[in-house]
């Protein structure tokens, strides 16, 4: 093993008593950023992302404002011309904890049960964000760093990619890397380092119906005054068929068959249906004999609502009711060609005795990524060396919008990967963090900075 690398990876796990601090310290800022009455919280949480790179040296360190929260950003030189530069892309925004009767223990503040850290953002991401910070301090204290290294860390991942995307297009020159490393993705196992290569986009918008000016009577106006509640409903329920294929014509066109080395690897993939049964909570899954929960996870299309907001409980017609209506679309799929059908769909059948709008659009293509790239290569080997075994390589359901958008508009490749695991409960109540993995992380990025170092 190379004598840097080796008292690097030493290093490493000496300082895992301070990877905890700041991250007990770092998940106590609620950077919530789906809700303007934490904006502040955000900004803070930014500041305080800023002091550390400046703590490990950091040549740049820059907060840029944005309409919603700050991006921050760093820079550190490469130590030779020939050396590469690495981006590591991340975000300090979370969640909100809500329903907080859910939580056993207090959101923002860490408690560790085991080998649990508890606390919002723990596994998603800013525990997987310290990692890197604590492997390139690694580093700094038994060598110097291989290679060049820069930080683009968002506050909105979770609700909106307007700010980073504008950050793309007016600073994407500060940007320029030979690849980028995103730990926003996740593990399949704790002994299953996992790379993914596919993410699925999204077309996403709000459906407002609007019926009467006021609450009427449904004794008096029921089946006289339409019900915004029941139009919505309808026309949420004919989006999908019998079986839950989704019903707007041409919506399947752009999907490409699942090959069959994806159909053998998604045979090799650890989580069964027996696995998302458990997982879930659910009384069971949706049966589809064509594709297997992990091939109709990754590789099709899905809708959703994810609310529906309507009446009081009160016996009475309401005004409005209204709900989020989200597709998951699969690489090829075009997210606002999907919008227009919705749109179409909805001219169609929306009935002339109600209101209705549209808005809060949301659209983000999917993505897959080429593993042949010096960049995944690389992340392959850091993963075996620290796990022992091959990672999986797997498409995910969820979307990653920075991965596209750092291909289409700068030409750089992501390799992703991430520490967090099925059970972390992420997004959920009792969110959490298992240290022994996250640890085991930090270790796997000092190898892939070094192993990247060396190219092909």
């Amino acid at each position: 093993m190379n004598s840097a690398l080796e008292a690097a990876l030493k290093q490493a796990r000496t300082n895992s008593g301070k990877m905890v601090e700041d991250l007990a310290e770092l998940i106590s800022i609620r950077s919530i950023s789906s809700d303007k009455a934490f904006h502040d919280e955000c900004v803070r949480c930014a500041e305080w992302i800023a002091d550390r790179l400046r703590q490990i040296s950091c040549e740049r360190v820059e907060i840029f404002e944005t309409t919603r929260s700050p991006i921050v950003y760093a820079y550190r030189s490469a130590p030779a011309p020939d050396a590469p530069t690495i981006l590591i892309y991340g975000h300090y925004d979370i969640q909100t904890p809500d329903p907080l009767s859910a939580w056993t223990s207090d959101p923002f503040k860490a408690e560790i049960s085991g080998d649990q850290l508890f606390g919002r953002g723990t596994s998603d991401m800013k525990g997987p964000l310290l990692a890197a910070f604590a492997a390139i301090e690694a580093i700094l204290a038994a060598d110097s760093l291989p290679v060049g290294i820069k930080f683009v860390i968002e506050g909105d991942e979770e609700t909106s990619g307007e700010p980073m995307r504008w950050f793309l297009k007016e600073h994407g020159d500060l940007l320029i890397a030979d690849t980028c490393l995103n730990v926003d993705a996740g593990m399949l196992g704790e002994r299953i380092p996992t790379i993914v290569y596919g993410l699925r986009g999204s077309s996403s918008c709000t459906v407002r119906i609007k019926g009467p000016e006021f609450d009427l009577h449904d004794g008096m106006f029921g089946g006289v005054v339409e019900n915004p509640i029941q139009v919505l409903a309808r026309l949420i329920a004919g989006l999908q068929d019998e079986l839950g294929r989704i019903t707007l014509p041409g919506f399947y066109d752009s999907v490409r068959p699942i090959s069959e080395t994806e159909r053998r690897a998604a045979q090799r993939h650890p989580h069964d249906a027996g696995f998302y049964l458990h997982a879930s909570g659910s009384p069971g899954l949706i049966d589809d004999p064509e594709y297997s929960p992990v091939e109709r996870i990754g590789a099709r299309p899905s809708m959703n609502v994810r609310w529906f907001k309507g009446g009081e409980r009160k016996n009475a017609i309401p005004v409005e009711a209204e709900a989020r209506i989200s597709f998951r679309i699969v690489p090829d799929q075009d997210p606002h060609e999907i919008h227009r059908m919705l749109l179409d769909y909805l001219s169609k059948f929306m009935p002339p005795t109600v209101h209705w709008e549209v808005e809060n659009v949301i659209t983000e293509p999917g993505v897959l990524v080429d593993l042949e790239t010096p960049g995944v290569r690389a992340l392959s080997a850091a993963l075996k060396a620290t796990w022992g075994v091959d990672p999986i390589y797997q498409r995910i359901g969820g979307s990653i919008p920075v991965v596209g958008e750092l291909k289409t508009l700068l030409g750089i490749d992501s390799a992703l990967t991430g520490f967090s695991l099925p059970e972390d409960h992420i997004h959920g109540p009792n969110e959490h963090v298992h240290l022994p993995t996250l640890y085991k992380g930090e270790e796997a990025i000092v190898r892939f900075l070094y192993t990247v170092s060396e190219g092909d």
